[in-house]
């Protein structure tokens, strides 16, 4: 038997390197490292508004948890499929904007102050009542500043704010241009509101929503509807079918949507998607939305 040759050590060596680089050279190629998964892309007003339905928490979920609060505004945030959050202000005393749909506190916490009276050291003790939800014996949750929700939220949803008292109107609007994400902000308040036009100047949506009163009505919902400073429409499921459809069709002839509120239940849900509604502001996300999915 012939003994093999020997191949000299430094033949083997300078084999062993190229070999090693012809591999190191095709896992370069076929094995390459996989990108980071992406991250969801924030929503903006038109990604929102291209769904049918599209979802809004009205006063944070205030019929599940304390209205408006910090704390109903962070549960309202965990719900899957929920992208826009609804927030009203009043402004105290010393210029802070506190979130709340009253002038008073009454409603709220009990406590009956005026909020334009009264600094934010005293309205910041105050807490909300879980009366008006589908859970009365959870905890009260305090009063929240209006930028506090703003801050923690707007890089995330979909925000529409509205100023409850004229007081609030010019500080609110500065506010949200002062956070240069217009695309991510819905500028909220009755349908003759005479602001829309400003906000559609710095970039936001806006969305007017219609009550049963005679400004409100007739020829002046339609002039009001085809305003190009006005994106979309609201009804109230509290008023009647007839109602409700002439919102809808004087949206509908500007190609504009109709957000239907407070929605609080399947019934409410079912009855305003039937009249055309496009949008649902709705009380209690948690049920309802678990059971859109």
């Amino acid at each position: 038997m012939k003994s093999q040759a020997r191949v000299p050590r430094r033949t083997l060596l300078m084999g062993g390197v190229a070999a090693a680089a012809s591999l190191a050279g095709c896992g370069q190629n076929r094995f390459r490292p996989s990108s980071p998964p992406a991250q969801p892309t924030a929503p903006t007003v038109i990604g929102l508004t291209t769904r049918t339905p599209f979802y809004i928490a009205h006063r944070g979920g205030g019929g599940d948890w304390p209205e408006m609060t910090g704390y109903a505004y962070q549960q309202a945030s965990q719900v899957p499929g929920l992208q826009a959050l609804e927030i009203s202000a009043c402004l105290t005393a010393d210029g802070v904007l506190v979130c709340s749909h009253d002038p008073t506190t009454d409603r709220l916490t009990g406590e009956n102050y005026v909020i334009a009276d009264q600094k934010w050291s005293t309205l910041s003790k105050l807490k909300v009542s879980p009366e008006e939800t589908s859970d009365r014996h959870q905890p009260a949750r305090r009063l929240t500043k209006f930028e506090d929700v703003v801050d923690t939220y707007l890089d995330r949803f979909v925000l529409f704010v509205e100023p409850k008292v004229a007081e609030a109107v010019e500080p609110m609007l500065q506010m949200m241009i002062s956070k240069g994400q217009p695309q991510r902000v819905v500028w909220k308040q009755p349908i003759n509101s005479t602001t829309f036009e400003k906000a559609k100047r710095h970039g936001f949506s806006t969305w007017g929503y219609v009550l049963n009163e005679p400004a409100h009505l007739g020829e002046h919902l339609v002039n009001h509807a085809a305003s190009p400073s006005l994106d979309m429409l609201g009804a109230p499921q509290s008023e009647s079918d007839s109602f409700v459809r002439n919102v809808v069709d004087a949206a509908n002839g500007f190609g504009k949507p109709t957000i239907g509120w407070p929605i609080r239940d399947d019934a409410d849900q079912g009855r305003m998607l039937r009249l055309g509604c496009r949008g649902l502001m709705v009380s209690n996300p948690v049920e309802l939305l678990s059971r859109s999915r």
